[in-house]
């Protein structure tokens, strides 16, 4: 079981955090068992609860983990959600919950396979393609995603599968090229992006371009934009607006589009470079990762915090892990982290994640 601690707190402040594991704080859903009683003691359970957490996930192809930040602050949370694994991460790009929401799968660029975590970090397995590597199927890796269905689409830029992305079942079994190579002029497809109900946006480096392609089918729509030269991830606004983390060229930083593909407006924060990952926050903020770190920007382009440095960090995705069970203690001692004086939170059926925090 992993702890999270949050020592150094006062009593609302404890509970404040407990609100926010629960997932309150995201705007998940939570709900408490029982209400705590009027007055909190150290080191006496108090809290039963249950209720889903957000995270965003980040590989760090430096350190060959994948990290996990608060999806309201944009605060690294776990450094180590997935720690240091050489021996099956060289080049982790993009980490998503898998369809049975209990694993997460973890694309490897130059390794040419989807791996499979559990929620606690332990290495799994291949996912993907089943039965191990296979430079046929899968050759140069980047973006995933899962179709309605649970099944994973992975862009493929070389290979014999070159240009296309390829879908597997929720097995890890191929099936086949989902779009087909080089449709629509797809070359080197860098992310596959579901705009709900409406079509999928891929992410074409070698024509500066993002794509769109049937959500059903796969089949090519039209495109939707030019972006010069290197778009990378592709995220959506909360007012609808597409981002596109855009690796360099003269458009290099974050650009902007609206749902039909007009230019909205292209972000470049100062000191930053090698843009690919964006996600919106809730004050509307982006966080961003780059070749060098993460960081939170606003839309004038200054970077207002650091989140972390000297890290390769990649895409960035929104993930959901249910049934969070809250059943240990909240301590209130303002000048140690004891174990009396913890936070522990555990999944049902297995644990999960850790924070560590006693200095807030």
């Amino acid at each position: 079981m992993r702890r999270i601690l949050a020592c150094g707190l006062g009593t609302s402040a404890a509970l404040a955090v407990v609100m926010m594991l629960l997932g309150a704080a995201g705007g998940a859903s939570a709900a408490l068992d029982d209400p705590p009683p009027p007055q909190l003691w150290p080191g006496q359970p108090q809290i039963s609860g249950t209720g889903s957490l957000d995270l965003l996930l980040i590989p760090d192809s430096t350190n060959r983990r994948v990290m996990a930040f608060d999806p309201t602050t944009g605060d690294l949370v776990d450094a180590d959600f997935i720690p240091a694994d050489p021996a099956h991460l060289t080049q982790p790009i993009n980490a998503i919950l898998s369809a049975g929401g209990n694993s997460v799968l973890v694309s490897d660029q130059l390794n040419d396979v989807v791996q499979e975590y559990d929620l606690n970090g332990n290495y799994r397995r291949v996912f993907a393609p089943a039965g191990g590597p296979n430079l046929a199927v899968l050759d140069n890796i980047l973006g995933i995603a899962l179709q309605p269905n649970g099944n994973l689409l992975v862009t493929v830029d070389a290979g014999a599968n070159a240009h296309s992305v390829a879908e597997f079942d929720t097995n890890g079994s191929y099936l086949g090229q989902f779009i087909a190579a080089g449709a629509g002029g797809l070359n080197g497809p860098f992310d596959i992006f579901e705009r709900p109900g409406n079509d999928w946006l891929v992410s074409s480096i070698n024509t500066d371009s993002v794509l769109r392609y049937d959500l059903a089918t796969g089949a090519l729509i039209t495109p939707l934009a030019t972006v010069s030269n290197f778009p990378e991830q592709i995220a959506l606004a909360r007012n609808g607006n597409v981002l596109v983390a855009n690796f360099g060229g003269a458009q290099m930083g974050l650009v902007e589009l609206s749902p039909a593909g007009a230019l909205v407006d292209v972000i470049t924060a100062t000191g930053l470079s090698n843009y690919r990952g964006v996600y919106e926050l809730p004050n509307l903020r982006l966080l961003v990762s780059t070749s060098s770190g993460v960081f939170e920007i606003d839309r004038a382009g200054t970077v207002l915090i650091t989140k972390t440095s000297g890290v390769s960090a990649r895409y960035i995705e929104l993930v959901r892990a249910a049934g969070l069970q809250l059943d240990k203690t909240v301590g209130t001692d303002p000048h140690s982290c004891a174990v009396t004086d913890a936070i522990t939170a555990r999944r049902r059926a297995r644990a999960s994640l850790s924070w560590k925090s006693c200095a807030l």
